[in-house]
C-alpha cells in the first residue's frame, strides 16, 4: 500500500497532459542529472589515450560509450545523451554513441521514435553534427522471454563472450543503465517482478577489467565497470539497504539529494550538441546548496509528508565493481535470482513493519475503535457479535482505514487492487470472505500489503 502512494502521486500529478504527445520530463529534467550522467563521470579515471601514445599528435581519439534508460516513457533523456560531447585537454572526445530506450508502453515508444525520426532528418543537413544510434524496445521485466527478446541481440551481437563462460550468459554492453523512478514502480508489483528488473540491471552493467581490450563496440575500450544511475522518491535508507546487500553484487555506490525540475518539452527542432570540456562547465559541490536526504513520510505510522515531500529527489550511482572471488576470466553477468528476491522480501518487510510501519500501536487502537463505533450505528443484528467478528463492507473500511491525505494519493480502485491481490493469497482459502473486512482483516491487511 505504501509503495502504491508513490506511484498514486506521479499519476494524478505527473501525468502527461491529454491529447498531447509532448514529451514530459515529470520527474526532474536532463539538466539537472547531467552532471551526474557526464562521459567523465561514468567512466571514471579512466579516458582515452592521450595523442603521443598512438604516434601521431594530430590523431584525435573517441571513446563511444553506451546507454541503457530503462522506463523512458516519453522521456528526452536519450536525445540528450546523444547530444552529450565531451573533450579532454588533449583534444580526445568522450560521448554516447548507442542509446537503448526500453519501456512497457508502446505507443510512448511510437511517439519518441517518431519525434527522433523528424529531429534527425532536420539534423542531417548540418554537416558538423555526427549523430549516434538511438535505438527504442518494448520490454516488460514480469516477462522474461521479454528481457532476452529486447536485449540478448545487442549482447550476442556486440560483446565479446566471457572466457570460461559455460553457462552461455549474455550481459555487460552498458557504460550506463539510466533508471528515473522505474524501480520506484515496479516495488508497487510483486517482488518476482523487481528481482527480475535488478538482475537485468546487473547483467547489463559493463563488467571491469584491469586491461583495455579491442572490443567490437566501440574504437576504444575502457575497463571501468557500468554506472546504474538510479533517481528515486524512496528513503534514502531503504535504497541502500536494497542495493548494497544484493546478493552476488559487487556496487560501489554513492547518492547525491537534487531539487526537481520539471519540464514539458514542445520543439521538434533540429538537435544540438551540449559540448563539455572535462573539468569545466561542470557544477562544483557548493556546502551552502547542500539538500539532506528526504525523510519517510510514514514515521508516524501515516501519510504525513513535510513541506519538501516530492520536492526532492534521491541519486544513487552505483558502479560495478570486480567480483573479488571470482577471478577475471570467470566473472559472470547474470545474479541468483531467487536469492535477490529473498533479498527484497527481507529488506521489504524490514523496512514497512520495523523501520517505518503503516501500523502502529496507535493506529491500530484508532481503527478499532473506528470500527466498533461503524458497527455499532449501523444496528443491525451483527452488532450483537464481537466486533472482531464483524464484517463491514469495503467502501466503508476505505473510509475508516485511510486519512484524507491518503486517500488523495490512493484512489479507491487502488485500494479494491490491492485487496483482490491479498484475497489471492495461496494461505486464503474459497471461503475467505471477499465482499468486507473485519477488524482484524484490516489490520492485517494493512501490515500484508504495506
Amino acid at each position: 500500500v505504501a509503495a502504491k502512494f508513490h506511484e498514486g502521486v506521479s499519476r494524478r500529478n505527473d501525468q502527461l497532459p491529454e491529447a498531447s504527445n509532448s514529451p514530459f520530463e515529470w520527474l526532474t529534467n536532463f539538466q539537472s542529472l547531467r552532471h551526474l550522467v557526464l562521459p567523465s563521470y561514468i567512466v571514471g579515471d579512466v579516458s582515452p589515450p592521450p595523442p603521443s601514445s598512438i604516434g601521431s599528435a594530430s590523431h584525435k581519439h573517441t571513446m563511444r560509450l553506451n546507454a541503457l534508460h530503462v522506463g523512458c516513457g516519453t522521456s528526452t533523456v536519450g536525445e540528450s545523451l546523444l547530444c552529450l560531447r565531451e573533450k579532454d585537454v588533449c583534444g580526445n572526445r568522450l560521448q554516447y554513441g548507442h542509446v537503448v530506450n526500453v519501456d512497457i508502453d508502446k505507443d510512448a515508444l511510437g511517439v519518441m521514435q517518431n519525434r527522433w525520426r523528424q529531429r534527425e532528418l532536420q539534423t542531417q543537413q548540418l554537416d558538423d553534427i555526427t549523430l549516434g544510434v538511438m535505438d527504442w524496445r518494448y520490454l516488460d521485466f514480469k516477462s522474461e522471454e521479454s528481457c532476452r527478446l529486447a536485449l540478448d541481440p545487442l549482447y550476442r551481437n556486440l560483446v565479446q563472450p566471457l572466457p570460461n563462460n559455460s553457462n552461455n550468459e549474455l550481459g555487460g554492453y552498458f557504460d550506463l543503465v539510466l533508471d528515473k523512478s522505474t524501480l520506484d514502480c515496479l516495488l508497487c508489483s510483486e517482488t518476482d517482478v523487481v528481482s527480475v528488473f535488478l538482475c537485468e540491471v546487473y547483467r547489463a552493467l559493463r563488467i571491469p577489467t584491469s586491461r583495455s581490450e579491442s572490443s567490437l563496440d566501440a574504437d576504444y575500450r575502457h575497463s571501468s565497470g557500468g554506472v546504474y544511475v538510479l533517481v528515486t522518491f524512496h528513503p534514502l535508507e531503504f535504497i541502500q539497504q536494497l542495493l548494497a546487500e544484493l546478493p552476488g553484487a559487487h556496487l560501489e555506490i554513492e547518492y547525491e539529494v537534487i531539487k526537481r525540475k520539471a519540464d514539458i518539452v514542445n520543439t521538434i527542432d533540429a538537435l544540438e550538441v551540449d559540448e563539455v570540456v572535462s573539468g569545466k562547465n561542470q557544477s562544483e559541490f557548493d556546502p551552502e546548496t547542500y539538500l539532506p536526504p528526504a525523510s519517510s513520510a510514514w514515521i508516524s505510522g501515516s501519510f504525513s509528508p513535510d513541506e519538501n515531500y516530492r520536492k526532492t529527489i534521491t541519486v544513487f550511482t552505483c558502479r560495478r565493481l570486480p567480483n573479488p572471488k571470482q577471478e577475471e576470466s570467470n566473472q559472470t553477468y547474470a545474479l541468483d535470482r531467487q536469492l535477490v528476491r529473498e533479498h527484497i522480501e527481507s529488506t521489504c518487510d524490514k523496512w514497512y513493519q520495523t523501520t517505518s510501519p503503516m501500523v502502529t500501536n496507535e493506529r491500530e487502537a484508532t481503527l478499532r475503535l473506528d470500527f466498533q463505533n461503524a458497527i455499532l450505528s449501523q444496528q443491525r443484528a451483527e452488532s450483537s457479535l464481537k466486533e472482531e467478528k464483524v464484517t463491514l463492507d469495503l467502501k466503508t473500511c476505505y473510509e475508516l482505514m485511510f486519512t484524507e491525505e491518503e486517500k488523495q494519493v490512493l484512489p479507491f480502485d487502488y485500494f479494491i487492487e490491492d485487496w483482490e491481490a491479498y484475497c489471492q493469497n495461496l494461505r486464503r482459502g474459497e471461503d475467505f470472505p471477499r465482499q468486507g473486512m473485519t477488524i482484524n482483516t484490516a489490520i492485517d491487511f494493512l501490515k500484508e500489503m504495506q
